[in-house]
């Protein structure tokens, strides 16, 4: 009974070892140099009204009372560094423990008072209108193989609307449709609109991409790519 005791106690003292080592709760002087200095993804746990409001520059949204929210995290890339904020700290507390104990590496919490420190430093906080849903094309399994037997070489972008990695790699793939037209096709698949096709082919994070050559798979990228890697990979099939 007293070794039962022990090593409960010793598991314990272990997770709350990795539990340290994975999350810290910094202040917003911190929060803001992590968010010029760190390889990061930006994250926003309040609800799209407070977001559209205000928000800091580059962040995704992902509100924590939404029935999704489970399973938009972890679309996130679990071995990325994760920012993570909300107006005074309590709502990405939680969240930043439940995605440590899903297993992401390593996260920042903004700490109480959170975002209210952040305004009352003067940071920058920028408004925009909410995400509405989104209006890709929404694929069956047949209408997908169509996609890939009508095309030679397909690059297919996964992605999310409330993603803001996803909404940076815009441009990289509108560069990349322009360049390779006739030769490649370029596609965007919503994951949420189209979660058979993402469920079908492992579809694990946003971004993620995948190189079709004559309907089968022979390429994937999980998070974001340079245009040069992406055109790099591309060529290869071509």
């Amino acid at each position: 009974m007293k070794n039962l005791i022990l090593i409960s106690i010793l598991l314990v003292a272990v997770w709350s070892e990795v539990n340290a080592q994975a999350l810290q709760n910094v202040d917003a002087l911190k929060f803001k140099e992590l968010i010029g200095k760190e390889d990061a993804i930006l994250l926003d746990v309040r609800t799209p009204g407070e977001y559209s409001r205000g928000h800091i520059a580059g962040s995704t949204s992902i509100d924590i009372s939404d029935p999704a929210f489970v399973s938009r995290i972890n679309l996130l890339q679990k071995d990325k560094t994760i920012l993570i904020y909300c107006l005074s700290g309590s709502r990405s507390e939680v969240a930043a423990n439940y995605m440590v104990k899903n297993g992401f590496k390593k996260i920042y919490n903004l700490r109480a008072p959170a975002l209210m420190e952040w305004n009352q430093r003067g940071f920058a906080l920028e408004q925009s209108s909410q995400m509405v849903a989104s209006t890709a094309t929404k694929y069956t399994g047949q209408s997908f193989d169509k996609l890939l037997k009508d095309n030679k070489v397909v690059l297919v972008d996964f992605h999310a609307v409330w993603c803001a990695p996803c909404k940076a790699m815009n441009p990289v793939l509108d560069k990349v449709s322009t360049n390779f037209k006739g030769k490649a096709r370029v596609e965007k698949v919503d994951v949420e609109a189209n979660k058979e096709i993402a469920a079908a082919y492992q579809v694990q994070s946003v971004p993620g991409f995948l190189i079709f050559k004559d309907g089968k798979k022979v390429w994937s990228h999980n998070g974001t790519i340079s245009y040069d890697e992406l055109t790099l990979a591309l060529k290869k099939f071509l």
